[in-house]
């Protein structure tokens, strides 16, 4: 009798443990959503305190995710001037650990279901590379823009939400759908930091020998662009107008739009990871959420 009431105590104290376990595993996983869904929302500086808090508690060891957030946030705000100086060596650590998750499976697994953070975290930098450019701080986009090729050579890049085009053909918009037309000849150029020719685009670059080519001549970079175009409302962008993207404000991209008014947005620009290629803007979560506004030459 005693034996067997023994046996009960502990197979309910296992009960008890089990049950304890997966309680703190649960709240865990709760809290690694939460970061997932603050970088989302682009609270970057509260995802580095948070993430940070965790790699500081030994029983979340057991877990990539504090380590991989809080670098996506590291890189995301080194972006920022103040920041990159100041925490010089945690910028190249979170470079090096992003670039070395393929090495191990639990970080080929991070890669597999979080490939939309990443894609987008590589193309923002891109972005934030080009903006150094325009901005004639070469020497740091030089420096940047190989270490990113050299982080995300191991990223799959997904294919991005392609869009087609076809001109309507109708008189009134004859000039629009020429330019169009004159600038998917240039689909598959590749992408080049800098870029302004058939050699090689960066998304100003190609938007100016576009616009060239039809007799208007565009400022340079991106935000000038779009500081000296007349602004169009979203309901009333058309065929030939640019759009532009960026973040907090700022732009840093810019494309054509090939979409007539309250069609589905679409246009053709140089994209730092295809070329130049028709892209959706309305079945893109990552432009969607970018998207700054509209502008007329």
């Amino acid at each position: 009798m005693v034996k067997y009431i023994r046996i009960k105590v502990l197979k309910l104290a296992f009960l008890f443990l089990l049950l304890f376990v997966v309680h703190r595993n649960q709240a865990q996983v709760l809290e690694f959503d939460r970061l997932e869904q603050l970088y989302d929302q682009g609270h970057y500086r509260l995802v580095y305190f948070k993430a940070g808090k965790y790699l500081n508690k030994p029983e979340y060891d057991y877990s990539l995710f504090p380590k991989y957030y809080r670098s996506l946030a590291v890189l995301q705000r080194m972006q920022g001037f103040k920041f990159r100086q100041r925490k010089t060596e945690e910028v190249q650590s979170s470079f090096s650990f992003i670039g070395q998750l393929s090495s191990s499976q639990r970080g080929s697994e991070i890669m597999r279901t979080h490939s939309n953070e990443l894609e987008s975290l590589y193309l923002d930098l891109n972005a934030w590379i080009q903006s150094e450019i325009e901005q004639s701080n070469t020497d740091i986009a030089s420096y940047y823009q190989d270490l990113v090729k050299m982080t995300f050579s191991k990223l799959i890049v997904a294919k991005e939400i392609s869009a087609s085009w076809s001109p309507s053909n109708t008189l009134e918009l004859k000039t629009q759908e020429s330019m169009i037309s004159f600038a998917a000849t240039l689909m598959g150029t590749s992408y080049v930091w800098g870029g302004s020719s058939k050699d090689g685009f960066d998304c100003s670059g190609f938007t100016s020998y576009v616009f060239k080519e039809y007799g208007i001549t565009l400022p340079r970079v991106s935000a000038d662009q779009y500081a000296n175009s007349v602004k169009v409302a979203s309901e009333e962008a058309r065929i030939g107008d640019l759009v532009f993207f960026g973040k907090d404000g700022k732009v840093n991209h810019v494309g054509i739009l090939v979409n007539q008014p309250g069609e589905p947005k679409k246009m053709i620009h140089a994209s730092s990871s295809k070329g130049v290629v028709f892209q959706s803007i309305d079945d893109s979560k990552y432009f969607s959420e970018r998207l700054i506004g509209f502008g007329r030459y």
